[in-house]
């Protein structure tokens, strides 16, 4: 049996100018670190002549070509999953703008290639897990979070236009790490929704230049927000979080509602409370915030979650 841990992220700033509609023409950058919420992959011989895939459903098929699960099936396209029982759980659910579905893609082919006695690059799994989403499946996405997943750690990404990318770990002390880690928290607004609709919709803006300067100021903000970040300066991610959000609130009509404004807005005007923004495409998931350690503690909603950074990117955790 083969296990496979890999790690959910959070954006800081630079979220859509990964999509490769932006970056070919402009470059992109994001600043983002790996948590400790993750996607567990357990893999282990099952039947020769099935393949069983467990989820929020069960699938067990004889023809790969009969998988549900798209991305499973996709692999199935490209190795070998014969004899396979592949079972995946979760510490948070999709749809919730952590980078779920590529934490997916990024452990199961790690997995697939550890079970197989192939051990990819750190590179490579990123490299392989954003060309299957977002080319071999059409997935109106960016890579950030397969590269965020597969590397591990706080890092600033830089996406080239040439398609190439290069990831630069930012190193903090791990006094400024636990002080950071008690100055952000994640809150659930709405229910779970699918990105793509969103994301198309920014692709094609970006593709007749429509919001090209609106990426390009959110891209500006991602060199301040590493200086933010490595000095601890709470107050000012803060403020760049709600520069962020306005802009990104600007990429499409879909990116926010009502519920998430209004709850953006509460936050923002507690005392000791510096910014939110919500993460992921729009339209749901989780919001962000950061602020003063004994403030965030005494939020009182019951849908808040605390995280820690984490710098392992996706592990094998079990091999017997």
């Amino acid at each position: 049996m083969i296990g496979i841990r890999t790690p959910f992220r959070v954006s800081f700033t630079g979220g859509s100018t990964d999509l490769p509609s932006f970056y070919k023409k402009n470059g992109g950058k994001v600043i983002s670190t790996s948590i400790n919420k993750y996607m567990y992959h357990f893999i282990h011989k099952f039947d020769e002549e099935l393949i069983q895939v467990k989820y929020s459903e069960t699938e067990l098929v004889r023809d790969p070509k009969k998988i549900k699960h798209k991305i499973v099936k996709k692999i199935a396209e490209q190795s070998d999953l014969f004899g396979l029982d592949i079972n995946s759980i979760a510490d948070i659910p999709k749809g919730s703008g952590l980078g779920s579905s590529s934490a997916y893609t990024v452990g199961l082919i790690n997995g697939i290639n550890v079970f197989h006695g192939n051990i990819l690059s750190k590179e490579n799994l990123a490299n392989e897990s954003a060309d299957l989403e977002i080319n071999k499946l059409n997935e109106p996405i960016g890579k950030q979070d397969h590269y965020a997943s597969a590397y591990g750690g706080l890092n600033l990404i830089t996406f080239n236009k040439d398609d190439s990318v290069d990831v630069e770990n930012i190193y903090i002390d791990e006094q400024a790490i636990n002080y950071l880690n008690s100055s952000l928290l994640l809150i659930k607004v709405g229910e779970s929704r699918s990105a793509s609709e969103i994301l198309s919709e920014q692709n094609k803006s970006y593709e007749n230049d429509t919001n090209n300067d609106l990426g390009k100021k959110i891209m500006e903000l991602v060199d301040p927000m590493v200086d933010a970040i490595k000095s601890s300066n709470i107050k000012e991610i803060g403020e760049i979080l709600n520069i962020n959000w306005d802009l990104k609130n600007k990429l499409s009509n879909s990116v926010s509602n009502n519920e998430i404004e209004n709850l953006v807005q509460d936050l923002i005007s507690r005392k000791g409370i510096y910014g939110a923004k919500l993460l992921g495409a729009g339209g749901g998931g989780f919001i962000l915030v950061c602020g003063e350690p004994n403030i965030l503690n005494k939020i009182g909603f019951e849908n808040k979650v605390s995280f820690k950074f984490e710098n392992t990117g996706s592990t094998i955790i079990f091999q017997d």
